[in-house]
């Protein structure tokens, strides 16, 4: 049995290599880029210096992660030389949990390609570790994506360490690091507990889907991706149609992008040219578990039937 559509899969690579281009990203590498230029201007002067950092903040599934490891991927591909000499580089971190700090410092370890086997290593242990790695490998920037999960519910003394942890690293008199923050909007309320942190952070913040003003927006996104696929969307492109597919995927921009190439894929495999209802709804029944024939796509009065933040996790 052949478990891949040889048909659709080089239209699925060309889908999932292609990016399209938001104006958010331009608004996250500005701000990267000043707060780089002012690292290297800072570090060229051989003096104690504090780097700046920034704090991504919107609802899951918006794109956060994928703009800013982008970003983070270009900037290490243009290998930057640091005052020093060195090379410099930036890694990413995914945080899935309440963790301590010493928990983190294990994480942040792997992310730099040197996990610590020694479990019995004091927390001072590993951060110095960490940034002595971070420094002979010219790691300049480290992204800690949803970092919200670190955090417990209601401030305590593990909220006050994290923070001030943080903005330790930024404040190493041996090697400062740039941070990048990034997760949910409820991270942003856990960061300004600590002034000086949030004084550091630069504060970017990724929209939700907002119609009508982005109405444009969404309706090129479309277009740009079906064009892509070979597919025409010019039967779709109305205002309802748009309206009920920003509503299917609980305006959230990454889904709106998932469920396309899902539907592009599927009118592909179909050996159709044309975009069609049914194809976003069984796309969209794919990854739901709803029944085709009962979606956001095809429903009468649908916003009075699902709930828009659950209608993605197949829950009416």
């Amino acid at each position: 049995m052949n478990f891949i559509n040889r048909k659709a899969l080089d239209t699925a690579t060309d889908l999932y290599k292609w990016r399209y281009a938001f104006e958010r990203a331009d608004r996250l590498q500005s701000a990267f880029g000043s707060i780089a230029t002012e690292y290297w201007g800072r570090a060229a002067t051989g003096r104690h210096f504090e780097a700046r950092g920034l704090l991504v903040t919107g609802a899951s599934r918006v794109g956060k992660t994928s703009e800013i490891r982008l970003m983070l991927s270009e900037f290490n591909e243009a290998k930057e030389e640091l005052p020093s000499g060195k090379v410099a580089s930036a890694v990413s971190c995914i945080l899935d949990g309440k963790m301590t700090w010493k928990d983190l410092g294990f994480r942040t370890a792997e992310a730099l390609g040197y996990p610590v086997r020694q479990r019995r290593m004091t927390q001072s242990e590993i951060w110095s570790r960490v940034t002595f790695q971070a420094k002979e490998q010219g790691v300049v920037a480290i992204h800690f994506d949803e970092c919200q999960h670190i955090f417990p519910p209601k401030p305590d003394q593990t909220t006050r360490a994290l923070l001030d942890s943080f903005k330790s690293l930024m404040k190493s008199t041996d090697w400062p690091l740039m941070l990048i923050l990034s997760g949910v909007d409820e991270l942003a309320g856990h960061v300004r507990q600590e002034e000086q942190l949030a004084r550091l952070l630069r504060p970017i913040h990724f929209q939700n889907i907002q119609l009508p003003s982005d109405m444009g927006e969404l309706n090129r996104i479309c277009f740009t991706y079906c064009d892509a696929a070979g597919l025409d969307f010019e039967d779709l492109a109305t205002k309802e149609f748009l309206r009920r597919l920003a509503f299917a995927c609980a305006d959230r921009w990454g889904l709106v992008i998932e469920l396309l190439i899902d539907t592009c894929l599927r009118a592909r495999a179909e050996g159709g040219d044309c975009m069609e209802i049914k194809h976003f709804s069984t796309a969209f029944a794919d990854r739901s578990g709803m029944q085709a024939d009962y979606t956001p796509f095809n429903v009468p009065n649908y916003e009075s039937k699902f709930v828009m933040s659950k209608v993605l996790l197949g829950v009416a």
